[in-house]
């Protein structure tokens, strides 16, 4: 359906009214906010909601629209046949031993041929592990360590499949394919042999894997230590990977491979479910308030909501509990997608302390250097909301501005493309499939648990087994995945 031949209907209250009730999570949501915000702002809300959200398609509807958007819903499959797809998502597993400790870690990819008749030649799947309990590097203290584990392990992941699979047309991961980096500053640097370990289970060659680290640590020697600390040398000689330059290293890998390709393919993020509100409040809502602020109009929501204190558009959404999918769920239809915005990843990346491995001491380091538009540093990331069914919230979808704008329309109309094999989900089913394979099943790390609990018995008992055993032991956890053929859904 055109994003063009809205009907004057469509921006009534009547049917704002309509689409809310038929919605049931967009109508649960908001019964949800109504009992979270300021008693001063239960009353009415759902009714001054259907209100702004009236005003707000009224505004979409004008010549001037305050909100642009695009169908992505003009791709078939016949488009795409013989598009080789690759999508790529991490699971973690859990052990109960003395305490729940994350020490399993996989990424898993599948990888599809669009059209293709013989499933030997259709699909194939990969993954390779990582043993937490094996590395050196890293704040293992922190609760977010085994994010920059994982998120690591996904790019290397991601460059192996670019890698392994030359024709590559579209690489898609699950979740953001950038994630709030600052969040991340200040974990202790991974070793030489932890980014072994890593390579190890790259699933490239060992010459690939090889260059791949010595780039890094001579791109770290020459700009990226230097610019991050004073005491870059100490990084250096012991041949240290700081978790973020790492990552972001690995980002400007991706950005690199691709372009080496006579046909970039297409990388993208796609996430689900997901509470940010920046494009509303960066791109929406200031337009809204500018809007406002030029007719003389700035007690707009105040006279709506009746209070004195919604003056700007944080303050609008710290009090009313807005998300960017609960309103573009409300203005979008299916088949729509919302026009791109440049995402904020690094608000907050600030100079601060890391440790060093198997020292007691800390250095003060600079990340403000990781920052776009730094060459070595994060690359920046443009997204759009893209709507699949009224069952469900928009999907966001995310690319590398670098690659091109125009990579994020491609990128939408796959995702919804996708995702249409499960409208009741309104998710890609590919990586519902990397999802399902990567995840490390509650059955089978219970079963792994009593197994370990009774070696380190045995070990109590006769001193019989050694950490080699025991790593054995974790290895076979995760290798052994034949059931999750089984979690595939019907299609």
């Amino acid at each position: 359906m055109s994003t063009h031949d809205r009907s004057e209907n469509w921006g009534t209250s009547e049917a704002v009214d309509i689409d809310l009730q038929r919605q049931r999570h967009l109508f649960l949501k908001l019964a949800e906010n109504a009992f979270l915000v300021a008693e001063s702002l239960r009353d009415n809300y759902f009714k001054n909601t259907a209100a702004f959200i009236t005003a707000l398609r009224r505004a979409m509807m004008r010549q001037d629209s305050i909100l642009a958007t695009s169908a992505v819903d003009d791709l078939a499959w016949d488009d795409c046949a013989g598009e080789v797809v690759t999508f790529v998502d991490g699971g973690v597993g859990q052990v109960q031993i003395s305490s729940q400790v994350p020490i399993l870690l996989r990424v898993g990819s599948y990888c599809v041929r669009t059209g293709e008749r013989q499933l030997a030649s259709r699909e194939s799947f990969g993954y390779y592990p990582v043993i937490l309990g094996d590395l050196e590097g890293g704040s293992k203290e922190r609760k977010d360590y085994i994010d920059i584990v994982r998120i690591s392990a996904e790019l290397l992941g991601g460059l192996s499949a670019l890698d392994r699979t030359q024709d590559l047309n579209v690489l898609m991961f699950h979740g953001p394919l950038m994630y709030l980096v600052e969040a991340y500053a200040g974990h202790a640097p991974f070793t030489e042999r932890d980014i072994d370990l890593f390579l190890g289970q790259y699933g490239t060659t060992s010459d690939q894997g090889r260059d791949l680290k010595e780039e890094f640590l001579r791109q770290a020697r020459i700009d990226i230590y230097p610019a991050m600390t004073d005491d870059a040398r100490r990084l250096v000689e012991r041949r240290l990977f700081e978790p973020l330059a790492w990552i972001a290293f690995l980002y400007r890998s991706l950005i690199r491979v691709a372009r080496e390709r006579p046909k970039p393919p297409v990388i993208v993020g796609v996430v689900e479910r997901g509470d940010l509100r920046e494009f509303i409040e960066t791109v929406l809502l200031r337009r809204v308030f500018r809007g406002l602020r030029e007719k003389q109009r700035e007690d707009y929501f105040n006279t709506m909501y009746g209070r004195t204190d919604l003056v700007s558009e944080k303050a609008l959404l710290d009090r009313l509990g807005y998300t960017d999918s609960l309103l573009m769920g409300m203005l979008l239809r299916p088949g729509e997608a919302s026009e791109p915005w440049e995402v904020g990843k690094f608000a907050g990346l600030r100079g601060g302390q890391m440790g060093l491995p198997g020292e007691a001491s800390t250095m003060p380091m600079r990340w403000e250097p990781l920052q776009p538009p730094s060459p070595f540093g994060f690359p920046p990331i443009v997204a759009c909301y893209v709507h699949v069914s009224e069952t469900t919230e928009p999907i966001r979808v995310e690319v590398f501005k670098e690659l091109g704008i125009e990579h994020l329309r491609e990128a939408a109309r796959r995702a919804y493309l996708y995702a249409r094999l499960l409208p009741g989900y309104g998710f890609p089913v590919g990586l519902d499939i990397a999802d399902k394979y990567a995840k490390v099943p509650t059955w089978l790390t219970d079963a792994y648990g009593k197994i370990i609990r009774h070696q380190l018995g045995v070990s109590l008992q006769q001193g019989e087994i050694s950490d080699a055993d025991m790593r054995r032991i974790l290895v076979q956890a995760i290798y052994m995945t034949h059931r999750d053929w089984l979690f595939r859904p019907q299609a």
